[in-house]
């Protein structure tokens, strides 16, 4: 059994595509939009990686760079649905043009997911110090970026921001110790700045 990101922006294709890859017998994460799959992706550490590339905030092909740049998520195979890119992207390890059939779609991802590289997977081989510590990276990053919007917003209320400013650094602080121990280096900042109802599935047609 393996995990699983399924990112796309339209609900009723995200489900679909999601119970296709849970009647595989895998486990799945959805994302809505590419900068959601991205932190996803940090955290819960997929074996596979299935995404649109027409979605908001990042796109799918941008979604890939950002991947195979990630010290930790380079060796994560990705799928690249497009129904715009007639011959996929570079970028991707395999493509599937929309409108597609289902037959396609599940054999693409059986057969990523068996020329996926050994210790592909996220945090294999780590010590647990150093995959926690990796682990909280994005978490991290995410808060940040909700301070700053925070910080520059018409009302700010100082004390909570102090509260949460004090909660962040301690949680940096604590990822920062646990790779110390244990000899990594995950580049965690020690101090922080300032629809379709689920289950339908589509007949042996395709997903467009």
């Amino acid at each position: 059994m393996s995990l699983v990101l399924v990112a796309d922006d339209e609900p009723a294709v995200l489900e679909v595509l999601s119970q296709v890859v849970e009647d595989l017998g895998h486990d799945v994460v959805k994302a809505r939009d590419g900068e959601e799959a991205l932190a996803l992706a940090r955290t819960r550490r997929p074996h596979l990686v299935v995404t649109d590339h027409m979605m908001p905030r990042l796109s799918g092909v941008e979604l890939c760079r950002r991947l195979k740049r990630d010290v930790d998520l380079h060796g994560v195979p990705v799928i690249l649905l497009s129904a715009v890119l007639p011959q996929g992207a570079p970028e991707a390890d395999a493509f599937l043009h929309k409108p597609f059939e289902i037959t396609d779609f599940e054999a693409l991802i059986h057969k990523s997911l068996v020329d996926a590289p050994k210790g592909a997977a996220v945090g294999v081989g780590l010590p647990l110090g150093a995959w926690a510590a990796r682990a909280l990276q994005g978490p991290l990053d995410e808060a940040r970026r909700q301070l700053r919007r925070l910080e520059a917003g018409p009302s700010v209320d100082l004390a909570a921001l102090e509260v949460l400013r004090a909660q962040l650094e301690s949680m940096a602080s604590v990822a920062t110790e646990l790779a110390r121990q244990q000899g990594a280096a995950p580049g965690v900042e020690p101090s922080v700045v300032r629809s379709v109802p689920f289950g339908v599935r589509l007949p042996k047609g395709g997903v467009s």
